[in-house]
């Protein structure tokens, strides 16, 4: 549909060609008093390509938007299904913000990029194809001049501008950022501020970062001038050149007036319909930077060779020398092994690396060495989700219904099955006088339970899933000593003849085997 687009583009340009030329014609014809047949051909030539040009802009138009709107979902589908594929380490290319904000604002900006730059850049360079085709035909002496104007105005300008104001584009954004983490940490600590009378020195940089970011939009309109008037005068010199040209022509030959009209008009539409486009390039820094952020998040690949389906029953897991990785850091190598119905405690000192052992685990994380599952490597399972469930340090609820965010892990579960797990985790009485039971909407990050719920709808979704596998981290965080016995019971009783690997700072009495990690 794009190519379409394209080809819609360049005939409009051509009809523009067509129109001008052929009214150039029209008015040599007129003045030199044609036979009526030729003056009516030249009418209806220009009458054609009027309405040539109009259809042919009206049908790009529709097609063209239709095309970059399909385009547009596709590829936040894209950028999302790319971001789940990869592992945690991707972090260290791309983050959550920057994933957000491509999601949003850079397809946005793509999607105009691809409109307003892209649409119009490469109906310009097919119609100038024609325009020099056309240029041939009447004269080829005529090119000497509009060929290099027309390459200069098509290909070397636009380089040149749009790696201008992408620098200046990539400035301001940056600057725009530092603003917005000023104004965050300003409003986050409004109220520290205001107990410390510390208000003044909270906004104070605002002031800063605003001088900052006029500046570096001063400087990318002096750059947008100092290319329109070097645009202007390529134009300008072309046009003299191009009209000396014809002239000197007409002088040495006997060339009909029509011809000279031709080589007149030609090169005065042919740059018309290149620089159409320029006041959209003179902007163009975000949306090209927007489009680059967007190919940079669908480039960015987790090397894998995950490509084995397991289904086997899990007998046992084995690490050997494993270094889990979380951005360029490694944490110290351990070994161990763990058997099914076997409960492996992990506990350490804080920053000794559990949570990042318990995400290798679950395979949201690279790793040296050797973890294996039956003897299977563990990054070379393609079905792990089916094996393996946990929860990790901080574990997301979604702005779903309690149901839906069960149900994540075992779509099947039925209102029984989930009940019976809420009333092992002592959540039940809390779901009950919820306005909406099970079909109450938990909010953005779960806002309306506090930490320790949070906490245990998350072991309970593990739960539920039926993994071979189960990872948790700090399944007790957040709860008193009664709830904490509760919720240590309900995972002994789910987990029973699985594998149970529980990262933990305290005592794990019905551990078989206990790890402990050193910094």
């Amino acid at each position: 549909m794009m190519l379409l687009a394209y080809l819609l583009g360049t005939f409009a340009f051509v009809g523009g060609i067509g129109l001008t030329v052929s009214s150039g014609w029209l008015i040599t014809m007129a003045s030199t008093h044609p036979p009526i047949l030729t003056l009516g051909v030249a009418i209806v030539l220009v009458r054609f390509f009027g309405i040539f040009r109009s259809v042919a802009r009206y049908f790009e138009r529709i097609i063209s938007h239709r095309a970059v709107f399909d385009r547009l979902t596709s590829l936040r589908v894209d950028i999302y299904t790319n971001l789940v594929r990869k592992s945690i380490s991707a972090s260290s290319v791309i983050n959550s913000g920057n994933a957000v904000k491509s999601l949003v604002d850079d397809v946005e900006r793509a999607q105009e990029y691809q409109l307003r730059i892209k649409l119009p850049g490469v109906s310009a360079a097919l119609a100038l194809l024609f325009g020099v085709l056309l240029g041939w035909w009447i004269r080829a002496e005529s090119l000497l001049i509009t060929v290099p104007a027309s390459i200069a105005l098509l290909f070397i300008l636009p380089t040149a501008i749009s790696r201008a104001t992408v620098k200046a584009a990539k400035r301001i954004e940056e600057e725009e950022n530092k603003y917005t983490k000023v104004v965050d940490a300003a409003t986050h600590g409004v109220i520290e501020a205001r107990i410390y009378g510390y208000l003044e020195q909270t906004f104070s940089p605002l002031g800063k970062r605003e001088l900052e970011i006029r500046k570096q939009e001063s400087a990318l309109i002096k750059k947008s001038a100092i290319f329109s008037g070097i645009t202007n005068l390529v134009v300008a010199s072309a046009i003299v050149g191009s009209s000396y040209l014809a002239y000197w022509i007409s002088r040495s030959s006997d060339m009909p007036a029509v011809q000279i009209a031709m080589l007149i008009f030609l090169p005065l539409v042919m740059f018309e319909a290149i620089t159409m486009w320029y006041p959209n390039l003179f902007g163009s820094g975000k949306l090209i930077a927007s489009q680059e952020a967007v190919d940079a998040m669908l480039e960015v690949q987790e090397h894998t060779s995950a490509t084995v389906t397991f289904n086997d029953e899990v007998q046992f897991i084995e690490c050997k020398d494993v270094e889990v990785s979380w951005g360029s850091e490694f944490m110290t190598p351990i070994s161990c092994v763990v058997r099914s119905g076997e409960t492996l405690a992990v506990r350490g000192a804080s920053g000794a690396g559990k949570s990042t052992f318990a995400m290798g685990l679950l395979g949201l994380l690279p790793y040296k060495g050797s973890i294996v599952i039956n003897g299977v490597e563990l990054s070379t399972i393609s079905n792990l989700s089916q094996i393996t469930a946990g929860t990790v340090q901080r574990s997301h609820i979604f702005n779903t219904s309690v149901r839906e965010n069960l149900r994540i892990g075992n779509p099947a579960a039925t209102d029984q099955e989930i009940m019976e797990v809420l009333s092992a985790l002592n959540l039940d009485s809390l779901i009950r006088e919820m306005p909406e039971g099970l079909d109450t909407i938990l909010g953005e990050f779960g806002r309306i339970l506090s930490g320790g719920e949070s906490k245990r709808l998350a072991i309970a979704r593990v739960l539920l899933a039926r993994a071979q596998i189960v990872v948790l981290d700090e399944p007790t965080e957040h709860l008193n000593k009664e709830l904490s016995e509760n919720v240590t019971q309900a995972i002994a009783q789910y987990c029973e003849g699985k594998i149970l690997i529980v990262i933990t700072h305290s005592d794990w009495k019905s551990a078989d085997k206990t790890l402990v990690m050193q910094r």
